[in-house]
């Protein structure tokens, strides 16, 4: 056991919230968004499917990121607009610390990772990297992994981490979102307030 969680830390070293060299700002925050957005609609998804069997825990996450998440991708969607429309010091500040707030509700449904090796709340840590980084460990699982642990959470963590990666090759970007990207990302958006299993 000592071995998994000494691997689990290696893998889940964060990175800071700002871009990546070369990066803008404007196109990180999108990747955020469209990963993040990804992994929570899988999450609630996952959950509603399986009521019934997952853990109580894994409800009351589903529960919470239901209640907050929308609220939350809103405003940093609205945040990321204005930043695109202004880029200041000010926009830039108040977009990245909505992202963390989005980040901190993915942190949370990442209810397969033991508690003591999460990204700490309220840091500097990127959680979309995490999450990116156990999605790729995902596709090698061997007997001795995390993954043959809890049944459940394997089922969800395989689930969250297709889409992960799905998404993650779908944004790849060295461009800003073109205004049909723009409307689709606002579509995926809008279908949180009314797809079944986001109702509380």
């Amino acid at each position: 056991m000592k071995p998994i969680l000494a691997a689990l830390t290696l893998c889940l070293l964060a990175a800071c919230v700002t871009p990546r060299q070369g990066q803008t700002v404007e196109i990180r925050a999108e990747q955020v968004l469209a990963v993040s957005l990804s992994a929570l609609d899988s999450f609630t998804a996952f959950e509603h499917r399986r009521r019934s069997d997952v853990p109580a825990l894994v409800r009351d996450v589903a529960y919470r990121v239901r209640l907050e998440a929308p609220k939350a991708l809103d405003s940093a969607n609205a945040l990321r607009l204005a930043y695109k429309g202004n880029r200041n010091a000010e926009n830039q500040a108040g977009l990245l610390t909505a992202l963390a707030v989005v980040e901190s509700l993915v942190s949370e449904i990442r209810v397969w990772v033991p508690v003591t090796t999460k990204s700490p709340q309220n840091s500097s840590n990127l959680v979309i990297d995490d999450l990116i980084r156990e999605s790729r460990a995902s596709q090698t699982v061997t007997a001795q992994s995390w993954v043959a642990l809890v049944p459940v959470f394997v089922d969800l963590a395989r689930e969250v981490f297709a889409v992960v990666n799905r998404t993650r090759e779908a944004v790849k970007q060295d461009a800003e979102w073109t205004l049909a990207e723009e409307a689709d990302f606002a579509v995926k958006l809008a279908a949180l307030k009314t797809a079944e299993h986001w109702r509380r």
